[in-house]
């Protein structure tokens, strides 16, 4: 068979050959080759350390002294049984799945343990005084350094890669602070600190550029930058003990060589997410030795928070690294960045950058995308737009390219939502007065606030508005919050603060803490504000949560940022916060009881609310903001409002739709409920228009456009079609 294989495994099918020519047996089998592996020295001792070897020997003998021998006037022609091709297949495909230059001696006693019906396997299990995973374990320590067929410079290869120098514009001091670690005697390890995007990657590509030109002490002139591949270094290790033995071979071999600075780019692919239950996963301990050593130095790159997390586990390691503190540039240190590499990105999509787009590029980025750091997230944005203008075969890419690109990104539309669109803020409190009847006062308050927060007169740190809407069922709370955001052109996410009544069903809006269910889901509101940091939220009926949840609202109300369980951090500075409450509605409407009464019920539950929300919550809204009792006027209107959506929706259908003023005046009659709301009327539309249209759409034997005239007749409603 063409396998590549260790000296161990030919020397034991050398073995295997030889016994079954002296005991004239026709084919080889898996015990033939378990009988050649017992004369292996490590091979014996493994047995020996995990069970009992000379009962396994007795054995396998046993076994074979009882096959068919062919007689001695036959020729003998030795082929290999079903079984062992089949051995050789499984443990060619583990080797392979292991990314092993050959198969080993334990790739083949592990296929052996996945034949079903084999007196090779029943010997092993029956001899082994130790689980499987040990025993192989023990076979890993024998063989690992037995291949002899893959050179050093091969394994230097396969797990490394040299890191491709880029000269930087700016960190000159990180540079120099890199420099300096690396050139001490002790602890010459380097731990760079940064969040994602704020070129940690750039630094050390740097840092290359610098060796390679020669820029640096004579110390490191002789040194190369090289990348361990960690993926490579883990993949296809299946049990205990093969990880190790392949760390222990390719740090060997880098330390030999004795110039390398070992570079890895991610500290959290070292252990955390990777480690096991037994540790065996967790290569951050397997290198510790080695960042002890002077003959290698290393390079991480990591965020703030997965040093925090490797620091939790275990912070020795991390005790012999200078971590090295990499802040995000300015504004302007962004541009001159960006305009460095631009013109890679430029001849890549075969388009030009106006020469005002990095700056607004850079601009958007910072105020839009929130989950990165510049310059990274102002280049993404920038290969984004360049990309938009390739795909169209536009030859420029300008500020509307940019936008274009932006709402993919963020899934917002910037152009509609930019500040200096004054025609629109100016007349933002008339739209929504055509779309939430009854309420202008309501409408007025939250739309100066907004107005106040554009024109830069709020503070930054805190979100746009945080309003608590207070007011009967059905009076357009909720609906001015839908009104609001498309007027924002922002998306709205609500949440029923009715699910979150229970101490537990808090945590899941920042998620669950860690070792209970749901902490890796992440936090439901923090997860939403991240990916939409631009929005009206709305937190619907909040006097029904539980009151764990006014610390978090305290939180955002007053910095507008808030970390979930797994350290990352949600920016609430651009959400419109709508809290609507009914507190106190039983109360409600028993303020108009006495004669001359002019409390309305609204009035009465905003008193309510005093009772209700503790006083730091109160004091942190930008506004209480009371909606008004249900009146006949503002019923009429909302009536108007549903019958014009009812006629949008039999446009499709050619309906015309038209109401004698008798069956209108009885509609709202039985729609007014100032208790309900604007609910009633739609209930009331639901049960008597909709059925008869629903008829004589479906049954009225129609070809064509036809009106549908509602009337009333004998306190019953009808409907005439005319064609």
């Amino acid at each position: 068979m063409a396998i590549n294989q260790t000296q161990q495994v030919t020397a034991a099918i050398v073995e295997a050959y030889g016994v079954a020519s002296e005991k004239r047996n026709e084919f080889l089998t898996p015990e033939h080759l378990l009988a050649g592996f017992l004369k292996d020295t490590d091979f014996w001792e493994a047995v020996s350390r995990c069970g009992r070897a000379q009962e396994l020997e007795e054995n396998v003998y046993e076994y074979i002294n009882g096959l068919d021998r062919t007689p001695e006037s036959e020729e003998l022609a030795i082929e290999f049984s079903e079984q062992l091709q089949t051995v050789f297949e499984t443990a060619a495909a583990t080797a392979s799945a292991a990314m092993a230059p050959a198969v080993q001696m334990h790739h083949l006693i592990y296929s052996y343990f996945q034949l079903e019906e084999s007196y090779a396997r029943f010997y092993l299990e029956k001899c082994l005084d130790c689980s499987v995973p040990d025993f192989l374990n023990s076979l890993v320590s024998a063989s690992s350094d037995s291949l002899t067929e893959e050179s050093q410079e091969e394994r230097l290869s396969k797990y490394f890669t040299p890191v491709e120098p880029l000269d930087i514009i700016g960190r000159t001091k990180e540079t120099a602070s890199v420099l300096r670690v690396l050139c001490r005697k002790g602890k010459n390890n380097a731990l760079i600190a940064g969040g994602r995007g704020v070129g940690k990657t750039a630094l050390v590509r740097g840092i290359a550029a610098e060796i390679a030109d020669g820029r640096v002490p004579a110390r490191l002139k002789d040194k190369a930058l090289i990348e361990l591949n960690v993926s490579t270094l883990l993949s296809g290790t299946q049990y205990r003990g093969e990880l190790e033995g392949r760390v222990r071979n390719v740090m060997e071999a880098a330390k030999e060589e004795g110039s390398f600075i070992v570079y890895i780019d991610d500290l959290k692919t070292l252990g955390g997410n990777n480690r096991m239950d037994d540790g065996s996963k967790d290569i951050l301990n397997l290198l510790t030795p080695y960042f002890k050593s002077n003959d290698v130095s290393f390079i991480i790159s990591a965020t703030p928070e997965d040093i925090k997390k490797a620091v939790s586990m275990d912070g020795s390691a991390l005790s012999l690294f200078r971590q090295i503190d990499i802040d995000e540039p300015t504004q302007d240190e962004a541009e001159k960045i960006i305009n460095g590499v631009l013109g890679d990105i430029a001849e890549f999509h075969n388009v030009k950058y106006d020469k005002d787009t990095v700056g607004y590029a850079v601009s958007a980025s910072m105020r839009y995308i929130q989950d990165r750091c510049l310059p990274d997230k102002a280049l993404d944005l920038l290969d984004e737009a360049g990309a938009y203008a390739e795909t169209r075969k536009e030859k420029k890419v300008t500020k509307k390219t940019v936008d274009l690109a932006l709402a993919d990104i963020c899934r917002i539309d910037v152009q509609a939502s930019e500040s200096d669109t004054k025609d629109d803020l100016m007349m933002m409190e008339e739209r929504l007065k055509t779309k939430i009847y009854g309420q202008d006062k309501a409408i007025k308050t939250v739309s100066e606030a907004i107005l106040m927060s554009k024109a830069g007169l709020t503070d930054t740190s805190k979100p746009i508005g945080s309003f608590l809407f207070v007011g009967p069922t059905g009076v357009g709370k909720t609906e001015l919050s839908k009104v609001l955001s498309q007027q924002l052109h922002v998306p709205l996410h609500r949440f029923d603060m009715s699910e979150y009544a229970e101490k537990h069903s808090v945590a899941k809006l920042i998620g669950s803490p860690a070792g209970y269910v749901g902490y890796d889901d992440g936090g439901i509101l923090t997860d939403t504000i991240r990916k939409n940091p631009y929005c009206v939220l709305l937190l619907d009926e909040i006097e029904k949560a539980h009151e764990d949840i006014y610390n978090l609202l305290l939180q955002i109300m007053d910095y507008a940022v808030i970390t979930d369980n797994k350290g990352r951090k949600a920016d609430f500075r651009n959400v419109v916060l709508i809290m609507t409450s009914n507190a106190g509605a039983r109360y409600a409407h028993k303020a108009s009881v006495g004669f001359e009464s002019k409390v309305n019920a609204g009035a009465a539950m905003a008193r309510e609310v005093k009772n209700v929300f503790a006083p730091e919550f109160i004091n942190r809204l930008s506004s209480v903001v009371v909606f008004n009792d249900m009146d006949e006027h503002m019923a009429s209107l909302i009536l108007e409002d549903k019958v014009k959506k009812l006629q949008e929706r039999l446009d499709s259908r050619k309906v015309t739709l038209e109401i004698t003023p008798e069956a209108r005046e009885r509609l709202l009659k039985e729609g007014y409920k100032p208790e309900y709301g604007a609910r009633e009327i739609e209930r009331t539309l639901n049960s008597t228009l909709t059925p008869l249209l629903m008829r004589e759409i479906l049954f009225g034997g129609h070809k064509g456009a036809f009106k549908a005239v509602i009337g009333l007749n004998e306190g019953n409603y009808t409907l005439t079609a005319e064609e």
